[in-house]
């Protein structure tokens, strides 16, 4: 199955000397379907409301994003909506007295709970009037996906795929290193397909390993939670080089201290044409792991209806961390790089820039020196007397990659 387009680049190949085109296949972001519960007023009401026994305590939410952001009442409203939702319960009888807040709070458990997955994200919120010796309250009915045995089935079904996920890390014991895990494991198992049953949720990334943005953001957060590592389910949109915006989700994570954005979407691999006669490799983009909001927001916005935690910090950039990233502009060093990549018969060589000053300046060498002097250097070394190579211009991201074949 194809991967999902997450950004668009330039990709050309050459035969020294010669010029082909490689097909480039592109296509937007999309969230899914998250419809809000709608609020339906009612002037009647039963003589006496049946709210639920509270079990779930305070103490088992503290913490969560969502649930922190709320005040005391709507914290109880989330503890009997999240409890009722467990139980699969029809209707959930809340101590409130708006369905637009019982929306908000509903919402706000299911962003907080990604393991919920038999709730497809829908509801009805009715609105009762006060009635003598009564509050006003709301009713919220939540649609279920499954119940009963399929539920359970199903959840067995991801308890297994996440203990498959999870053996591969008990090695790792730095933050960073996890998360590099889980955002490299969802890239790799999991493919963007807007058709994909159960798309906005778990089952479908992680047993399905089909899911748009919402199931590979979900996923990311119930994987890195089952690590102890604090992880945000963020929704927003983003904008293509094109000019279009899309609905989109994605992570916030915590890691030695400080705040990062994930995107494991937006990470999946370019994927090119099969028809273009070159095995381009399907390079993860790193880009999208542990960034900073200097980096993000060039494609993404964040939904503003809530203060998130600021992304400030560049210490974990993938390409600083890997000997990838130029904040300046040396000829010399970056044809040394391209040597001891061509010497090493590594099959791409990756330049990240700081600014767009630094890649137009690298852009405009490699075009007149540096690829052909590097594909010349190849032949010589390893005795071609063709040498084919690609390369990928990503402006949007300042990164230039060169593509080498050594047959």
């Amino acid at each position: 199955m194809r991967k999902k387009m997450h950004q668009t680049g330039k990709f050309f190949s050459f035969i020294l000397l010669g010029l082909g085109c490689l097909c480039l296949i592109s296509g937007g972001i999309l969230i899914g379907r998250q419809m809000s519960a709608t609020p339906k007023a009612e002037s009647s009401a039963p003589e006496e409301v049946p709210y639920e026994q509270e079990k779930i305590t305070d103490a088992e939410v503290t913490g969560e994003f969502y649930y922190e952001q709320l005040s005391d009442e709507e914290q109880t409203v989330y503890r009997e909506i999240l409890q009722g939702i467990q139980e699969n319960k029809k209707e959930i009888y809340l101590h409130c007295s708006n369905a637009n807040t019982a929306n908000e709070v509903f919402q706000n458990v299911l962003n907080d709970r990604p393991e919920i997955f038999w709730c497809d994200g829908n509801a009805t919120s009715t609105e009762y009037s006060q009635s003598e010796g009564q509050s006003r309250y709301v009713v919220i009915e939540p649609n279920y996906l499954y119940e009963g045995e399929e539920k359970e089935q199903r959840n067995q079904e991801i308890e297994s795929a996440r203990t498959s996920c999870l053996s591969g890390i008990s090695d790792l014991s730095d933050e960073y290193e996890k998360i590099k895990y889980i955002y490299t494991y969802l890239i790799d198992n999991v493919d963007y397909d807007l058709d994909a049953p159960d798309n906005q949720n778990i089952y479908s990334a992680l047993v399905g390993k089909r899911s748009v943005c919402a199931g590979y953001a979900k996923s990311c957060q119930y994987l890195l939670q089952q690590l102890g590592i604090y992880c945000i389910y963020v929704t927003g949109q983003t904008t293509d080089p094109n000019g279009g915006v899309a609905d989109h989700a994605w992570n916030i994570v915590q890691c030695n201290g400080q705040y990062y954005y994930v995107d494991t979407t937006w990470g999946d691999p370019i994927f090119l044409g099969e028809d273009n006669g070159y095995q381009i490799p399907n390079l993860i983009a790193y880009d999208y792991l542990c960034c900073s909001e200097k980096e993000l927001e060039k494609t993404h916005m964040i939904s503003t209806d809530y203060v998130y935690p600021s992304c400030q910090s560049e210490n974990l950039n993938y390409y600083q961390l890997n000997g990838m990233y130029y904040d300046t502009y040396e000829p010399g060093m970056l044809r040394e790089v391209i040597d001891r990549s061509i010497e090493s018969q590594e099959a791409y060589t990756i330049f990240k820039m700081s600014d767009d000053a630094v890649y137009q300046e690298v852009v405009d060498e490699m075009h007149e020196t540096l690829m052909e002097e590097g594909a010349g250097y190849l032949g010589e070394l390893y005795g071609l007397w063709q040498v084919s190579y690609s390369y990928s211009e990503e402006a949007s991201l300042n990164k230039f990659i060169i593509y080498w074949f050594y047959e």
